[in-house]
C-alpha cells in the first residue's frame, strides 16, 4: 500500500497540468467564430452610358513660330529666358542701331534731293510745252523735256521707297514677339552678330492647345466637327481636359489608312504641354450596361475587384471596368439588376466573410465617390 500511494499521486497530477495545458491553449483556427461585418449594399443598375470611341495623338501648340532677326548687326541686349510668358509685342532683343539709323538719314537725303529735281523738272516740263506751242522750239526738244520730267518722277519715287525701306530697317532693330507666349528656346546673346533670317528664338502660345488625333477608317462617319471629347495625359493622371474638334483632314493617310483630326482645348493652368501624348475619348452614342457606384471598385494597381453581397457574405470578384458616368461606372461582367454590390468595402474584408446590411457612418458615401484606393 505504501508502494502505491505515490505513484497514484503523480498519476493525478500529470492529468491536472494536461487540464490545465488544454485550458489555457488557443482554440484552433477553424474553430474561432468571427463576427459579421457591418457594410452597405447597393444594386447593379442597368442604364444607359455613353459610348466612347479612344483614339491617341499629341498636343500641339496653337501657334509657334521661329522668330529671326531683319536686320545684320550686333545683338546689344537680349530679354530671353526659356519659359518665360511674353506678350504679343514685347522686346525680344535689340540689335545695333548705329549702321541702320546713318542709313536711314542717308536714305531720306537721297529722297529730298530727288523731290527737289522733279520740282525743277516739272517747271522745265512746263516751260518746254509752252515755248513749243509758241513755235520757239521745236517737237523733239519738248519731247525730251518730257521724257527727262517723267525720269525725274520715277527717280524720286524709287528714292522714296529706298529711304522708307531703311526706316523700316531702322526700326526692326528691336526684335519683338509676333504673339502673346511663352518663350521655348533662346538661340542668340548679347555680343553675337546676327544677320538677315537668324534666328533669335523660338516662341508658343498655347491657350489653347491643338491636339492632332488619328481616327481609325471604320470611325470616320462618326467623328464631325464640333463634337466634344475629353483628352487625358500621364501628366495629370485621374483629370480629364475638355476639348472641341475644329478640324476634318480632307483624305485618309494611304499608309495608315487613318483621318487626322484636330482639336482644341483650353489650357489656362498650363498643364498641358506641346509634345505631350494625349488620349481622347469621343462620346458616339450610347448603350445600355451594368453599372454600380464607384466606390464599390477597388483598385489594386492595374486590378480592379468588387465585393458582391449574397446570403449573408461577401465574395470578391475581379471585374473590368468602362466609363464612369454620374457617379457609376460601368462594369464589363454579365451581372443583372437583382445582382447586389458592397460600397466602401472595409479593409481587410475576405472572400467569404460573414456580413451584415446596415447603414454605418464609416460605410457611407456619396456614389460620385472616387474608386477605392489600396
Amino acid at each position: 500500500m505504501n508502494r502505491k500511494a505515490p505513484l497514484l499521486m503523480l498519476l493525478l497530477t500529470v492529468c491536472a497540468c494536461r487540464k490545465s495545458d488544454e485550458a489555457a491553449s488557443p482554440p484552433k483556427p477553424h474553430e474561432v467564430k468571427l463576427p459579421p461585418v457591418a457594410v452597405v449594399d447597393a444594386p447593379v443598375e442597368l442604364r444607359k452610358m455613353p459610348r466612347l470611341l479612344t483614339l491617341t495623338g499629341s498636343v500641339t501648340a496653337d501657334r509657334q513660330s521661329e522668330v529671326a532677326a531683319s536686320v545684320a548687326g550686333r545683338i546689344v541686349s537680349t530679354a530671353i529666358e526659356r519659359g518665360r510668358r511674353v506678350k504679343a509685342g514685347e522686346m525680344l532683343a535689340i540689335v545695333d542701331s548705329k549702321a541702320a539709323s546713318f542709313s536711314a538719314a542717308a536714305s531720306a537725303a537721297q529722297a529730298e534731293l530727288a523731290d527737289t529735281q522733279v520740282a525743277q523738272a516739272q517747271e522745265d516740263c512746263a516751260r518746254a510745252e509752252h515755248l513749243y506751242k509758241e513755235g520757239a522750239i521745236a517737237l523733239a526738244e519738248s519731247n525730251r523735256q518730257k521724257t527727262q520730267c517723267k525720269t525725274q518722277l520715277l527717280q524720286a519715287s524709287a528714292a522714296r521707297s529706298q529711304a522708307e525701306l531703311s526706316a523700316k530697317l531702322a526700326g526692326d532693330t528691336i526684335i519683338r514677339a509676333p504673339f502673346a507666349g511663352a518663350i521655348g528656346e533662346r538661340y542668340v546673346s548679347a555680343g553675337e552678330y546676327v544677320q538677315p533670317a537668324t534666328r533669335v528664338a523660338s516662341i508658343y502660345a498655347f491657350d489653347p492647345v491643338r491636339v492632332t488625333l488619328s481616327v481609325p477608317e471604320p470611325a470616320v462617319g462618326q467623328v464631325q466637327e464640333g463634337q466634344g471629347l475629353d483628352l487625358h495625359v500621364t501628366a495629370s493622371p485621374g483629370r480629364a481636359f475638355p476639348a472641341t474638334v475644329v478640324y476634318l483632314g480632307p483624305a485618309l493617310r494611304s499608309s495608315t489608312r487613318d483621318l487626322l483630326i484636330e482639336a482644341k482645348a483650353p489650357n489656362a493652368d498650363g498643364a498641358l504641354r506641346p509634345g505631350m501624348f494625349a488620349t481622347a475619348e469621343l462620346t458616339v452614342g450610347e448603350e445600355t450596361l451594368p453599372t454600380v457606384p464607384e466606390d464599390a471598385v477597388i483598385v489594386e494597381g492595374t486590378v480592379k475587384r468588387i465585393f458582391l453581397a449574397r446570403e449573408g457574405r461577401a465574395f470578391a470578384m475581379v471585374v473590368r471596368t468602362g466609363v464612369k458616368k454620374d457617379g457609376r461606372i460601368v462594369v464589363l461582367e454579365a451581372f443583372d439588376d437583382k445582382t447586389r454590390v458592397i460600397r466602401h468595402p472595409p479593409p481587410g474584408l475576405g472572400d467569404g466573410a460573414s456580413i451584415t446590411l446596415g447603414t454605418s457612418p464609416s460605410n457611407q458615401g456619396a456614389a460620385g465617390a472616387p474608386p477605392v484606393q489600396r
